[in-house]
This record gives C-alpha cells, sequence and structure tokens, in this order.
C-alpha cells in the first residue's frame, strides 16, 4: 500500500511532469493610477501550443488530432518499458500557460487533465508492438473529443465572454478611442509617406508629428491592454477585435514615425538654415540627421510589414497596401538620397581639392555620348566652394593649337577631318570609354590633369532655367535668357559670325528682333570666371556660354528653398535617367558608386536580348532638334527554339528646308548594338556618303589602340553594314541620310546567339522557389530584354513584339504589367534604360 504521503507526493511529482496541462486561473490585480477608481484586471497568457513527447530511446508511434479553432495537437509514444514517472526523465517544459486566477480549487482542471491523460497512456502496457499502439488509438478517441472541447472552451471561448459580458476593460468606450486615434494616424502616416517620395519635407515633417502624436495617444489608450489579451483578439471572428490585435504594431510605428519626421526637419534645417557661406557644416547636419532617418524609416517598414491587412477594416486596406509600397520606397528614397549627399563630400572637393573636366554636348547635333563637343570648362573646387571657373571663349576649338600628337580619326570621321581632335573625341556611348579618351587628348593638347570627367547637355540647363527663372544679361548683350528661348538664342549668338557669312539677312534678323549685341568685356558675377579674353578677343564665340553658366550658377544658392529643392532634386534625377548628366571619376571608389547608382554611362551585361541605337550626326548641323525616331522590333521563337530578331529604325526629319541651323540634311553614323555572337541575315536601309566628299588620313599619323575592332570591321557585301565587336556586344553600323520633311528606314534581322529554350541553370531564388510550389513541373524557361537609351538623345518611340509558338505559362514578369499571350508586346518610350523579364514555364 501506498502511503498518503507517498500519494501526495506523486501527485506534486504528476504536477510538475504535465505542467503542459496546468490551468491556472489566477488573476493578478494592479492598481490604476488612480486608486480611488475601479481596478481594471489584466490577463497574461502565452500563445496556446500543444505538445506531449516522451523522448526514450526505442521504437515511436505517432498520432496527432486538430482541436477546432486551435493549433494541431500532437502526441507521441515511445518504448513503454522506462518508468513513465520516473524522476529522471526529461520532459518538454510547459509550452502554454492559461490565466492566472485569484483563488485555485484542490480539485481543479488540472488534476482532472492528468488523470484521464494517465487513463489514456495506460492502454499502451496491456500489449506489445502494434496492437499495443492500435488499443491506445481506439482508447483515446472519446476522451480526444471530451479533451478538444474542454480546451476550446478554457483558451478561446471563456477570454472573449469575460470581455463581452463582465466589460472589465469598458471596451465600447476604448473601441471608439482607439479607433479615432489610430485612424487619424494611419492617414497621416500614408500622407507622410506620400510628402517625402516626392521630397516635400516640410510638409512630410508636419504630417509625421501628427501621425507620432496620434499612435502616442493610442498607446496610452490601449496601456491596459497585455499582448496575451491582444493575441487572443487576433482569434476572434470580430473584425473590431482583430483591427485591435494589430494596435501595438501600430503604436511602435507612431514611435517610429515621430523619431522620423524629427529627424527629417532636422535634417532639412541643417541645409536651409546655415549661412551661406557654410556649405560643410550643412552637408555634415544634413547626413548626420538623414542617416537617423534612414534608420527610421527601415524600422517602420519592417513594423509595418509585420501588419496583416486581413485584420484592417475594409476600406482601409488598400490604403494600407499603398502605405506599405510606399513605406519600402520612403527607405530607399532616402538612403540614396543621404548616401549620395555622403559622397558628395569628397566630389565637392571637402577633404581634399579638385577639379573636373565640364564637357558641354550639344544634343541637337548628336555624338554617341551625348552630342558636339562645342564647349568645355574647367572646375576647380576646395571646400566645397568654386576656386575657378575656366571657360574658354572660344571653345573645344582653342584646344587646337597644344595638340602635340597627329592621331587618325575614326573612318566615319573622314567626311569632315582625318585628324582627330579634342572635340571629336566623345566617339562612344560608353561614358568611361569616351571619358578617359576625352581626358588624353585634353592632356596631349597642354590641358591639366583632371579627377573627373562631367557631362551636361542643353536639357540640363533649360530644366535649371525653369528653376532659376529669366537670367538678365541685358546689360553685356541685350538679351534675357529663359528655358523657353535658351536654346535657340545662345545657339544663334554662337553661330551669328558664321551666319553674318552665310546667311545674313538671317542674322540682322535676329540682331534687331532680339536687341543682341555682341560683348567682349568680362561680366559681373561673384563666380570666379576665367575666359581667355586677353588672347583673341574677335575668337570668342562661345563666351556666351561661360556668361551663362556663371550667372546660373550665382543664381540658383538664392533660389534654394524647400519647394525649389524638389524641383533641382526631380530635374537632376531626370536628367541623370535620360543620360542627360554623366560622370567620370579617376577615384575608383567614387567611380564604383556611380556605376552602381547606373550615373556613368555604362553599356550594360544582358543575360538574353539587347538592343541599343546609336546616332552619330556628321556635317548634319543642328538637324537632330528635329529628328523623330522609331524603333521596332519583332522577335521569333521557333519550335526549336532559335530566335529570329527584326528590327526596324524609322527616322523622320520634321525640319524645314533652308531652316537656320536645322533645315538641312541629317547626315547619320547609325551604331546599333546587339548581344554579342548576333548573325546579320539581312540589312537594307544604309546609304553611303559620296566617296569624293572623304578625305584620307596622312600615313604618318597614329592608329588608336582603341579603334582596332572598327578597323577590323567586316563588311556585308549586300547592304554595305559594317559588323565588329564591342564592349561585350556585336555592332551592325552604316550611314542613313535623311533630307527636311522625308522618312528613311533601315531594317536589320539577325538571329541571336542563344536558344529561347536554353533551361534556367543557375539555381536561383525564383527556380528554387518554382521547385518548392510546384514540384513536379518541368523547367523553367527566361528570356529578357535590355534596351538602353543613348545619352543625351530624346526619347525613341519603341515597340517589342516576342512571339512564341510554344503555350507558356508566366511564372514571374518584370515590369508587373507587362502582358504575356503567346508571347509580349510593349509599347514604351526609350526615355532611359529599361528591361523587361520573363521566367516561363509549360
Amino acid at each position: 500500500m501506498i502511503s498518503d504521503a507517498n500519494k501526495n507526493k506523486r501527485i506534486e511529482l504528476e504536477r510538475a511532469r504535465y505542467s503542459s496541462f496546468v490551468v491556472d486561473l489566477r488573476q493578478s490585480l494592479k492598481p490604476t493610477a488612480n486608486p480611488s477608481a475601479l481596478e481594471k484586471q489584466k490577463f497574461e497568457f502565452k500563445k496556446p501550443k500543444f505538445s506531449l513527447a516522451h523522448k526514450l530511446p526505442r521504437s515511436k508511434a505517432s498520432f496527432s488530432f486538430n482541436l477546432p479553432a486551435v493549433p494541431k495537437m500532437h502526441f507521441r509514444f515511445r518504448s513503454p518499458w522506462n518508468n513513465f514517472f520516473s524522476p529522471r526523465h526529461n520532459f518538454k517544459k510547459s509550452l502554454f500557460r492559461a490565466f492566472k486566477s485569484q483563488s485555485r480549487s484542490a480539485n481543479n482542471l488540472w488534476q482532472t487533465a492528468v488523470r484521464e491523460q494517465h487513463r489514456i497512456l495506460d492502454a499502451r502496457f496491456k500489449f506489445s508492438g502494434r496492437e499495443r499502439l492500435a488499443a491506445a488509438e481506439n482508447k483515446v478517441v472519446w476522451y480526444r473529443s471530451i479533451l478538444s472541447f474542454v480546451l476550446v472552451l478554457v483558451f478561446i471561448i471563456i477570454p472573449i465572454k469575460l470581455l463581452a459580458y463582465f466589460e472589465i476593460l469598458d471596451f465600447k468606450n476604448l473601441e471608439n478611442k482607439v479607433l479615432n486615434s489610430s485612424k487619424m494616424a494611419f492617414n497621416n502616416l500614408v500622407s507622410a509617406a506620400n510628402s517625402v517620395s516626392t521630397m516635400n519635407f516640410q510638409e512630410a515633417s508636419t504630417e509625421f508629428s501628427q501621425a507620432g502624436n496620434g499612435f502616442l495617444q493610442a498607446q496610452e489608450d490601449l496601456s491596459v491592454i497585455s499582448d496575451s489579451l491582444l493575441f487572443l483578439a487576433s482569434l476572434s471572428g470580430d473584425p473590431k477585435m482583430k483591427l485591435a490585435a494589430e494596435s501595438k504594431r501600430f503604436l511602435a510605428a507612431g514611435a517610429v514615425s515621430s523619431s522620423l519626421g524629427k529627424n527629417l526637419v532636422l535634417a532639412t534645417d541643417s541645409l536651409f538654415n546655415q549661412q551661406p557661406d557654410n556649405f560643410l557644416g550643412a552637408l555634415d547636419g544634413f547626413i548626420k540627421y538623414g542617416r537617423l532617418a534612414v534608420n527610421d524609416a527601415n524600422d517602420l517598414d519592417k513594423i509595418i510589414s509585420k501588419i496583416n491587412p486581413d485584420n484592417l477594416p475594409a476600406e482601409y486596406r488598400a490604403k494600407f497596401l499603398t502605405l506599405a509600397s510606399e513605406t519600402k520606397s520612403l527607405s530607399a528614397n532616402l538612403d540614396n538620397f543621404v548616401s549620395a549627399a555622403d559622397k558628395m563630400r569628397e566630389v565637392f572637393g571637402l577633404s581634399k581639392d579638385k577639379r573636373y573636366l565640364l564637357i558641354f554636348q550639344n544634343n541637337s547635333e548628336l555624338r554617341a555620348s551625348g552630342g558636339f563637343l562645342g564647349s568645355y570648362a574647367l572646375l576647380d573646387l576646395s571646400g566645397g566652394k568654386i576656386k575657378n571657373l575656366e571657360v574658354p571663349g572660344g571653345g573645344s576649338y582653342d584646344t587646337e593649337g597644344g595638340m602635340s600628337v597627329k592621331v587618325k580619326a575614326p573612318r566615319p570621321l573622314w567626311l569632315v577631318n582625318p585628324l582627330w581632335h579634342f572635340w571629336d573625341a566623345n566617339w562612344w556611348p560608353n561614358w568611361v570609354r569616351t571619358s578617359q579618351n576625352l581626358m588624353w587628348f585634353y592632356d596631349k593638347s597642354g590641358g591639366p590633369t583632371v579627377d573627373g570627367v562631367i557631362s551636361v547637355t542643353p536639357t540640363v540647363v533649360e530644366r535649371l532655367l525653369e528653376i532659376t527663372g529669366p537670367i538678365d544679361l541685358t546689360a553685356d548683350y541685350g538679351l534675357v535668357i529663359d528655358s523657353n528661348n535658351f536654346w535657340e538664342t545662345v545657339q544663334t549668338v554662337v553661330e551669328h559670325k558664321n551666319l553674318e557669312k552665310t546667311n545674313p539677312e538671317a542674322a540682322a534678323g535676329f540682331k534687331e528682333a532680339s536687341g543682341f549685341k555682341e560683348s567682349t568685356t568680362t561680366i559681373a558675377v561673384s563666380v570666379p570666371l576665367e575666359q581667355g579674353l586677353d588672347k583673341n578677343i574677335d575668337n570668342k564665340p562661345k563666351k556666351i556660354i561661360g556668361d551663362l553658366m556663371a550667372k546660373i550658377l550665382e543664381v540658383l544658392p538664392q533660389k534654394l528653398n524647400r519647394d525649389s529643392l524638389v524641383k533641382i532634386i526631380s530635374a537632376f534625377e531626370d536628367s541623370l535617367a535620360e543620360k542627360q548628366i554623366m560622370f567620370y571619376f579617376t577615384d575608383p571608389a567614387l567611380e564604383s558608386e556611380v556605376s552602381a547608382r547606373n550615373y556613368g554611362g555604362e553599356i550594360k551585361d544582358a543575360p538574353r536580348d539587347y538592343l541599343m541605337v546609336v546616332n552619330t550626326n556628321i556635317a548634319g548641323q543642328k538637324s537632330d532638334r528635329k529628328m523623330v525616331e522609331k524603333i521596332e522590333q519583332l522577335s521569333q521563337v521557333s519550335p526549336s527554339g532559335k530566335i529570329i530578331n527584326q528590327v526596324k529604325i524609322t527616322r523622320i526629319h520634321s525640319g524645314q528646308k533652308n531652316e537656320i541651323l536645322t533645315g538641312v540634311r541629317n547626315v547619320n553614323w547609325l551604331r546599333v548594338y546587339v548581344p554579342a555572337g548576333s548573325r546579320l541575315l539581312s540589312a537594307s536601309g544604309f546609304q553611303v556618303p559620296d566617296a569624293a566628299y572623304f578625305e584620307e588620313p596622312d600615313s604618318s599619323w597614329e592608329n588608336s589602340k582603341l579603334l582596332v575592332n572598327e578597323e577590323a570591321a567586316i563588311t556585308d557585301p549586300a547592304s554595305g553594314a559594317k559588323i565588329y565587336q564591342e564592349d561585350g556586344k556585336t555592332v551592325f553600323a552604316g550611314w542613313v541620310m535623311v533630307d527636311p520633311g522625308q522618312t528613311a528606314e533601315i531594317n536589320l534581322s539577325y538571329e541571336l546567339p542563344f536558344n529561347f529554350f536554353e533551361a534556367e541553370t543557375d539555381n536561383g531564388f525564383l527556380s528554387r522557389l518554382n521547385n518548392l510550389l510546384n514540384p513536379d513541373s518541368k523547367d523553367l524557361w527566361s528570356y529578357s530584354l535590355l534596351v538602353q537609351k543613348q545619352p543625351g538623345a530624346a526619347a525613341s518611340e519603341f515597340h517589342s513584339r516576342l512571339e512564341v509558338a510554344e503555350p507558356l505559362e508566366v511564372f514571374w514578369k518584370h515590369p508587373d504589367n507587362l502582358s504575356w499571350s503567346k508571347g509580349w508586346e510593349i509599347f514604351d518610350k526609350i526615355n532611359a534604360d529599361k528591361y523587361f523579364s520573363v521566367l516561363l514555364k509549360k
């Protein structure tokens, strides 16, 4: 016989062993801030997880069953011969606890559950092997239903009924408070994200502060509710309780958003409230608080991503999805902006003096890297300030006298000059290669060593003039320059002496209509400007460019405010995307940053198809201002997977004959870059200028190593097209000439060097995801097209059609709105590099 003491000891031991079944109904009462007020009870419990596992050495058997509306319960039985109640047995610790109550009954649910569990498990001692397991399985069925009901009652129904019937939290009144505060905060948070995405920091800071106040108010209202109670709310079917379940995350978002708003205000104030001559202090302050704002934005993104949209009211789900998306954009945009500002310390010469070669490329006379290089400047920066700005009044032609070597120009340039000069050195669309060539020619022309090359087109100047407003040059030129008349006015001034010889009536008409007068004296400006006016003063046609540039640099800081900052950033971003501005730095770290941000005008690698159309105006004056280009691509995939591309390039000259500067024939050396190894099948539409216009170079002149590939080009006998390799691409090139009012069509047909049905072999994320979701599916096939924009060029109309005979299903696509029906059809404008991609399966 077992004594009473031993029985009690065994009961206590059972209690410790079976803590997974403990139901402690003690309640914890905590006084409120006001002792006289009714005390509000606070329930605490953990998410229920059910698991009984007896880790014994030999064979095991298992069974599982589901409780209504609760997680799955899983029992595992192991060998019977070890003492089930051995003190040495290592049971799992309790995985859930229930409510704590103020009182505890001696005959509570815990003892009942232990006894019933013991009876269930005793069945395994009566048999051996599978018979024992079958008996245990049959024995447990009825008890399983009872236990399920008890657990559902205890863990789910009772707490919710307590909320409803006992009104321990004054829930109805609390609901109104929380919903009103959180809705207000939510709307302000969405508005703030929108404002930041447009760089409207002033409005964003106000909205972030308002959002934070709303969240803090809701946090105060919800302080009486524990995390455990909120978990119960998430299990409820009541939409209002589901919303309440997300309240703590909203409150966390509120605290972070308040900090974010504060740091944004401090960052922007650092830029605008510093002394004008303290650029270093302004930039340091912006970077310091900007970094804190980036950290806040990242934290906010993490919190928002944890909120379940299904727990929100239906009318707010769309707004929430917008918020989640824009919060990611907010984080990325801020990080990019602050990182760029940090790099500006080095660019602006804050740690070391810098000297840059500024190239003004006239995109009305297109060249491969942006436009004819008529003017340039030498910019010296020290401590974030312009130390010297040298803009030769004679433009790029001033470098001719100092050229110490003679190099043969690329063959197409023999149409105008077989000797290669600095102003024709921007021969390639790859800005890295072109910049290095420009630096080489500048050095050989007697120029100093520079730390980088920066390209700017007239499009950038027009955008800056929209911000500065009209620039008054009346005292020096009798002109007022704005964004609308900039190109025509400045171009006419630059060409005025030539016009007086070739078209005197036009020159006189311009002078009379505009009030133009020639300027030969130094303009009054605060920027330290040097133009070499003491030498050959009668041949300074580009003087107005230096004067206008200095005036813009003088006026722009005066126009800087919170509103204009948005316009400046927008103009800068658009110009970078369109490659109207490009950078090259000799500093490897800076150049790596430029390349990573796609600011360096590089020719990119492409995993599949690739296309870049490059126009080079040679002796066509400024006719590209009147050119319209359309690019059509048809890619046909045969049943065997062979891909044939047909590309049609249509060039329309919208100018009028004899129109000043633009009413002439557009003479263009066209280059089409396609995947390396592509095989030309046919070409048409090329028209070569008369050979009499070309001048042969002197045999003693040097050959450039950079032109080796072009010199090795083969000629297609049927079309005259040149074919060679460059920058990891195959190039098809030829002459295209279009008169005013006329249209030219160039057609290319070529076979791509890869098979469409080459399976995805890199075991990338999407392939692994497909294997996980569709283990019986076949291989994935990827197809993509990268279309790169020519630097400086206007946006071309683009139409691409991909035709696939095989019925394939799209597994993934980019962009999301890309349509697919036995192929794709794309209508777009090439105003930036564009990438289209699909992942397909049968």
